[in-house]
């Protein structure tokens, strides 16, 4: 089912620390998780939906995860949350979810050394957007105060402090976000932790949604889609459609210097319409970006966690290659321990 180049379980075995994000390197791999996209095209095997959020922090597979999603910013109230099946209670009187457990589960998350990210938007079906300055400067105030280093009333996850905030925008007025972002690097300053803002643009560029905001804000991690679009990697080979060169030459441009880009793709053959490759084929392209474009080249994104679960042994694989072969300034990046335990496979379908 995999091809030769799968690294094996004993390989796996001896990767027992956990991995830390380093903004500086260039062997992050990030996912989202709270979509369950696995389990909604398998509605009769609940068994294997997507675990709870602290599942995906036992190893060392994932340095990033990003929470997903805040759907309605709600801008005259409070925002609205998604996540699947995993929390449906609510504040009392309000839309906006109470998700105590999901607090725990960041902060033990935390503690492994992960980032966990708040992710904005998602597909269409939602609906979200910020149309002016101002209206962005108000929703970074709710989100700072609700979810980041503020204080509310209502704060979802009680008093877990997430890492960051994600913008995965596909749909809505988005002439806001650099007010938005300004805002909440302003709410930055002084803190007692780095913060992350990262984007997840599709693959064609410039995206329709997040050009001008990618191009003139500061931005940590650009996740940028390769898949869903005829720029998939599957394409990478063909210039008219493949064109990874320009998502470079934007984070050089970008106000942070440090900005990344990474390879965003499918984790499982149904996770996205187009763009899954096997093993084999993606650590070939990975090279070659990697080999092109090191010095903006902050690693891979993986969509979503819910196919850790049933696509296992491919997607530890390829954690544990990017983690070895792509470098942290002329190393693999640091980890931290606690030993991660020994995994257990999901039969692939």
């Amino acid at each position: 089912m995999f091809t030769s180049t799968l690294i094996t379980v004993a390989s796996l075995l001896a990767t027992n620390a956990l991995a830390a994000y380093n903004p500086s390197c260039s062997n992050n791999v990030v996912t989202y998780w709270g979509q369950n996209s696995w389990g909604g095209a398998h509605l009769d095997s609940p068994d294997n939906w997507e675990k709870p959020l602290a599942s995906y922090c036992e190893d060392s597979t994932f340095d990033v995860i990003n929470i997903s999603f805040l759907t309605n910013y709600n801008l005259t109230g409070l925002p609205v949350l998604n996540h699947a099946f995993h929390c449906e209670t609510t504040y009392n009187y309000t839309n906006t979810l109470h998700c105590p457990d999901i607090g725990t589960d960041i902060k033990k998350c935390q503690d492994n050394g992960k980032k966990i990210v708040l992710s904005l938007g998602g597909g269409n079906i939602y609906t979200y957007g910020l149309s002016s300055e101002a209206d962005g400067q108000a929703f970074a105030d709710t989100v700072w105060n609700m979810f980041l280093g503020g204080t509310h009333k209502y704060r979802p996850y009680d008093d877990a402090v997430l890492d960051g905030v994600d913008l995965d925008i596909e749909s809505g007025e988005h002439t806001g976000y650099i007010g938005f972002i300004n805002r909440l690097r302003s709410h930055f300053e002084g803190a007692s932790k780095q913060y992350i803002i990262s984007a997840a643009p599709q693959c064609v560029y410039p995206d329709a949604n997040l050009g001008s905001t990618l191009s003139g804000a500061w931005i940590d991690n650009n996740y940028v889609q390769f898949y869903n679009n005829p720029c998939n990697l599957a394409n990478m080979d063909n210039k008219w459609n493949f064109d990874y060169s320009s998502w470079d030459k934007l984070a050089k441009s970008n106000p942070n210097s440090n900005s990344k880009v990474y390879v965003g793709l499918p984790a499982g053959q149904g996770a996205a319409g187009n763009g899954y490759l096997d093993l084999g084929s993606v650590q070939k392209s990975i090279t070659k970006l990697y080999a092109d474009y090191e010095s903006t080249f902050g690693g891979i994104m993986l969509w979503d966690a819910s196919w850790y679960t049933n696509n296992r042994e491919y997607v530890s694989g390829l954690s544990s290659w990017v983690k070895s072969n792509m470098k942290c300034g002329g190393s693999p990046a640091p980890t931290s321990s606690p030993p991660s335990p020994e995994p257990t496979y999901a039969t692939s379908s």
